[in-house]
């Protein structure tokens, strides 16, 4: 996916989350263990851990080591320390000895299942196996020992134990009969082993069971408070809880934090880069995108993004650990009842795949519709103006609740199909865990299972079924991710139709400072047939000025965006100071030229930030002389703060005009090599229009002016005026030159000024007068050709 791209750079921060989910997962996971051995050690076995008691007594010892194999015998005298003055001996082995599944509690079980039966006496012929005792009293053994007296006072003891017994099997009768010689270590073994098969008492939960109720009695002989036993155990156990739930508390907070900082960061990162490439972008680049649609990658497509990188982070990734976790643990209960847990997340599959395939369209539309919501509104504030001028409110809020509705009812549906989820996830875990306590019951009134366990098993296939529950909610919210992810790639991949040169080529030392060169220059949109400027070619130098004029949409502005490199020629070259532009850095060309586009936008900060928004290093006396040149220090002067009062966004708190003139300045401010005015003088009235002429050509002396213009008065005194017309230069020459000899400059004069202000002597001579053609006396009356 492409949303993992993005983590790319921050490889430590995505090992440290995994770390400590995996720590997370162990120690919730853990829990479940410790509450079933509340219930099983702590409450059912009275705090008693273990078939192997902490103390016992010779005599107890040495009667268990009777049922053991010699090498077992041999384990468990090793683990037992010396015996105190009492004859008790105290446990000295370890924990994982100790055991239900070490090697010395699997050593004791067994024996002390067989001492606890005998300790309560057998009747031999109601159970299978202890027969075998009885007989040993007959047996050849016995008449051997009748030949001595030493034997028959042997005998004679074991008689009386019998007869104490009341005809039952008891430990102290096996122990006479062992003492006496009757009965040998391996007979008692095999005894044993039969009379555990006749009991039925191999399963591991019961042996466990009665073996921790032989060592109950154990302490009871040694006198131990059994209530201390299990206070003491409850209390461990408890605090053991707690301690895990403290280290799970950090663990997620730092898995919390460190997710939250790497989403933060891979969302700054993509915001800077986005808006970096949006920087570089040519105004075709921005078109072709709308500039909504880039507003919206920038910022929604981002905050998905980030929304993704910390569920990723936190819940993505802690969910297949938490249920391979759980899944060990499930298996080492062995309880038979995991067939519940495979039909569950097989229900629990099925329900999120219908989800999936109703939601997954509508995830994937929701996107678009976010970009044309934007662009309704951006369209509708843009135009806040003419839609009130128009009285068109009405018609723009139908265009928005249309646009609104429709993300509306997308949202409605993908949240309404979200929202059966968590009811069928609910249902179905309680589902299971209801079978899980049908069937477990069965296995807990057999005996193959305890109540704690079962209890286990159910939180564990719970965390099991979550995990797979977090899976399938995120890969329903992942398609809207990606689609945010696809949209900024696309940005991020675009090849900006203008881009820097791999060598750049400085401009040579002693050359022209400020002569800009078109040499046969055509230029064509892509994929456009026709192009829209065609061979053009002139040449301005410093303290010149070069004005183009036309017709609307004869490719002035298109001409003009050639110089510093909005667009680059498709045919001819642009060159400054003898350097092709597109061969150098666009830092550097773009320092040497000062822009001033048709329409002057400002940016919301004061008059002083956006004069030296061109100009950072200008000086106060720099800033004063941009602004005289300008025209624009006589309304400066006249606010309140002065070069310090604060402008809106783009400029709305003046007027056209003054927005206009702060645009020149701005430009002027940086004293470029090249002053580039695009229709710049278009609001300014004629007096202002005049003086700022007037101030160009008498203080920048030293840059090459470059002025597209509609008003012929703007640009008569130019030292060269280029006609355009469909994109080719029509005409060239000053103004008396351009009326003698060019029809569309002619055309364009006398729709603006009377002929009396026209010297047209030499057109009529040329024949390029009609005096029955109408014309405009009055240029007050003269609308603003080709505006």
């Amino acid at each position: 996916m492409r949303v993992f791209r993005f983590l790319k750079g921050h490889g430590l921060a995505v090992a440290l989350c995994i770390t400590l989910l995996v720590v997370q997962a162990n120690l919730e996971l853990a829990l479940p263990g410790y509450m079933s051995d509340i219930i099983d050690v702590g409450v059912q076995q009275g705090g008693i851990e273990g078939p192997v008691p902490r103390t016992i007594s010779e005599r107890d010892l040495a009667n268990l080591e009777m049922f053991m194999p010699e090498p077992h015998a041999a384990l468990v005298e090793s683990v037992y320390g010396e015996p105190d003055a009492d004859g008790i001996r105290t446990y000295t082995g370890t924990e994982a000895q100790a055991a239900d599944d070490g090697e010395v509690g699997e050593a004791m079980a067994l024996p002390e299942c067989v001492a606890l039966s005998l300790g309560q006496g057998i009747d031999p012929s109601k159970m299978e196996g202890a027969a075998s005792f009885s007989d040993m009293g007959s047996s050849p053994q016995a008449a051997k020992l009748a030949a001595t007296p030493q034997g028959r006072e042997r005998l004679a003891a074991v008689q009386r134990v019998l007869a104490a017994s009341d005809g039952r099997l008891t430990l102290d009768v096996v122990r006479a009969l062992y003492d006496a010689g009757l009965v040998d270590r391996a007979q008692l073994v095999d005894a044993a082993d039969a009379m555990s098969d006749a009991m039925d008492a191999m399963a591991g939960s019961m042996t466990s069971q009665r073996a921790v109720d032989y060592v109950r009695s154990v302490y009871g002989s040694q006198g131990v408070d059994l209530d201390w036993v299990r206070s003491d155990y409850l209390a461990r156990t408890a605090l053991v809880m707690f301690g895990l739930c403290a280290a799970t508390l950090a663990t997620t907070v730092a898995v919390g934090l460190i997710a939250s900082r790497t989403a933060a960061s891979v969302a700054r990162d993509l915001r800077h880069r986005l808006f970096s490439k949006v920087m570089d972008l040519a105004p075709y680049d921005v078109d072709r995108f709308s500039p909504s649609s880039l507003i919206t990658r920038c910022t929604n497509d981002v905050q998905q993004v980030q929304m993704v990188v910390v569920m990723m982070l936190r819940m993505i990734l802690l969910a297949p650990i938490m249920g391979i976790v759980a899944f060990i643990q499930v298996c080492a209960t062995r309880s038979g009842l995991e067939w519940i847990i495979a039909v569950a997340l097989l229900v629990l599959l099925a329900v999120v795949g219908v989800l999936m395939g109703l939601t997954m369209p509508r995830f994937r539309r929701m996107q678009s519709l976010v970009d044309r919501l934007n662009l309704v509104s951006r369209n509708m504030l843009d135009g806040l103006m003419p839609v009130r001028a128009f009285g068109r409110e009405a018609y723009e809020l139908e265009r928005f609740d249309e646009a609104n509705t429709e993300l509306k009812e997308t949202q409605l549906f993908t949240n309404r199909s979200m929202s059966l989820l968590m009811p069928a996830i609910m249902l179905l875990m309680n589902l299971m865990a209801l079978s899980i306590v049908w069937f477990g019951g069965f296995a807990v009134d057999d005996g193959t299972m305890q109540v704690g366990t079962m209890m286990a098993f159910i939180s564990y296939s719970v965390q099991i079924v979550m995990a797979f529950m977090i899976l399938a909610m995120v890969a329903v919210m992942l398609p809207r991710a990606e689609v945010s992810a696809v949209r900024i790639d696309e940005v991020l991949d675009c090849e900006p139709l203008v881009a820097d040169p791999a060598d750049p080529v400085p401009v040579p030392d002693g050359a022209p400072v400020g002569e800009l060169v078109f040499d046969d220059v055509t230029f064509r949109y892509p994929d456009a047939a026709d192009p829209v400027v065609a061979s053009v070619s002139f040449r301005t130098q410093p303290g010149r000025t070069t004005a183009i004029i036309g017709s609307t949409g004869s490719g002035k502005t298109t001409l003009v965006k050639l110089v510093p490199r909005f667009f680059d020629a498709t045919e001819g070259t642009v060159s400054l100071d003898g350097v092709d532009v597109r061969d150098m850095a666009l830092d550097d060309l773009r320092g040497r030229i000062g822009y001033v586009p048709q329409q002057g936008l400002l940016f919301s900060g004061t008059i002083r930030s956006n004069l030296l928004f061109g100009a950072p290093d200008a000086t106060d006396e720099d800033l004063r002389w941009a602004l005289e040149v300008s025209q624009s220090a006589e309304f400066v002067d006249q606010l309140p703060e002065g070069i310090d009062t604060p402008v809106a966004q783009g400029g709305t708190s003046v007027s056209g005009g003054q927005r206009q003139r702060l645009s020149i300045a701005r430009a002027l401010a940086r004293r470029p090599e090249v002053l580039v005015f695009d229709d710049s003088f278009s609001a300014l009235d004629y007096a202002t229009d005049a003086r700022l002429r007037d101030a160009l050509a008498s203080q920048v002396r030293g840059a090459a002016v470059v002025v597209v213009a509609q008003r012929v008065a703007t640009i008569m005194h130019a030292d060269e005026i280029l006609v355009l017309d469909r994109g080719t230069l029509v005409g060239r020459g000053t103004h008396e030159e351009l009326l003698a000899a060019c029809p569309t400059y002619l055309e364009i004069a006398r729709s603006q000024l009377s002929d009396e202000e026209l010297d047209l002597t030499e057109a009529r001579a040329n024949g390029l007068v009609d005096d029955d053609a109408p014309t405009h006396d009055d240029p007050e009356e003269v609308a603003d050709n080709g505006r």
